[in-house]
């Protein structure tokens, strides 16, 4: 067409401005055949417009918070998709989401919950893709099952961390949809505002041993196998600190499971009777030394509570000793 419409203006048939407004007009004929072909691809709308959402897909994520999705609603293409996992393992991400998200609702509420499975989770897909988790859950007081649900993300590192994750929901699946947990005080009471106490700034260096100076001493707790053998999370640090390493390659990040902790030292400023209830501090960093199929390791994993109702983050960095 282009060489038929530069025949007839060297002719002087068109003028160049007739040329012009037959190729627009042309090219506007071309993009709407486009669009046309993008309007419905399988069923789903695809086209430039804004998309129509599904009335129904839109109850079930307002009413759930995004934890029970339907198959069969029509979910936009920016939506939460379903994941039903029956006997299958879920992806290594998610599987720490979800221990993760038990962690914060046990270190929030006082509870002794055990992560038991993944029987489904739901998956946003942005810049980072961020999911809501449903997980089955052991209360070790009463012997009772619960089902809890998490939802997690990553985030930019904004600190020099290699690896940074936020909880923005954990909660017991309510009874009634919509029903929301009822909670004490106001949800940014819990908000830091010394800047030392919350840890804002740069990831600090890996320390291998405590600080000894008289006004360091108090900071630091180094962790005993009691104490690791009485939180369980301390095993969900160091593998997320394997995990952080290896976050490119989940299969080499499995083959190295499980990791043996070697030293664990507790940093806080929070100040507490009994040293080894630093570990309880809402906002303390763990130097974390771990070995993992015959490798050694250092981590560095801070965690910090931003005062947000549901919000705990962990930032992370791991090197091999070798390779910091």
């Amino acid at each position: 067409m282009a060489d038929a419409l530069r025949a007839l203006l060297d002719s002087g048939k068109l003028s160049e401005e007739d040329c012009l407004w037959i190729a627009r007009g042309l090219d506007k004929k071309e993009k709407e055949k486009e669009k046309e072909k993008e309007k419905k691809v399988d069923g789903w709308i695809s086209s430039d417009e804004e998309e129509e959402v599904d009335e129904e897909y839109r109850r079930q994520v307002q009413e759930s918070w995004g934890f029970d999705i339907d198959f069969h609603v029509r979910i936009p293409r920016s939506g939460i998709y379903p994941h039903e996992l029956g006997t299958r393992q879920p992806p290594c991400d998610v599987a720490l989401y979800g221990r993760f998200g038990v962690h914060c609702f046990n270190f929030d509420k006082g509870r002794k919950l055990q992560f038991m499975r993944i029987p489904k989770y739901n998956m946003g897909i942005g810049i980072w893709n961020y999911y809501y988790i449903t997980v089955e859950v052991k209360d070790l007081v009463d012997d009772s099952a619960h089902i809890l649900q998490s939802s997690g993300t990553g985030c930019f590192p904004m600190n020099g961390e290699h690896l940074r994750v936020v909880t923005e929901i954990y909660r017991l699946k309510p009874e009634k949809p919509a029903e929301e947990e009822e909670e004490e005080g106001d949800e940014e009471a819990a908000a830091v505002d010394d800047d030392e106490l919350f840890y804002k700034g740069r990831m600090p260096n890996f320390l291998s041993e405590p600080k000894q100076a008289d006004d360091h001493r108090l900071r630091f707790y180094e962790v005993q196998e009691q104490d690791i053998c009485e939180n369980d999370w301390l095993r969900l640090y160091t593998d997320y600190a394997l995990y952080c390493y290896w976050q490119d390659n989940e299969v080499a990040f499995k083959s190295c499971l499980p990791a043996e902790i070697n030293k664990i030292v507790v940093e806080t400023f929070e100040t507490h009777t009994d040293p080894s209830l630093k570990l309880k501090s809402t906002n303390a960093i763990f130097h974390i030394n771990f070995t993992a199929k015959s490798c050694d390791y250092i981590s560095v994993v801070r965690r910090t509570k931003d005062g947000r109702r549901g919000h705990i983050i962990l930032e992370i960095s791991t090197w091999t000793p070798t390779h910091p």
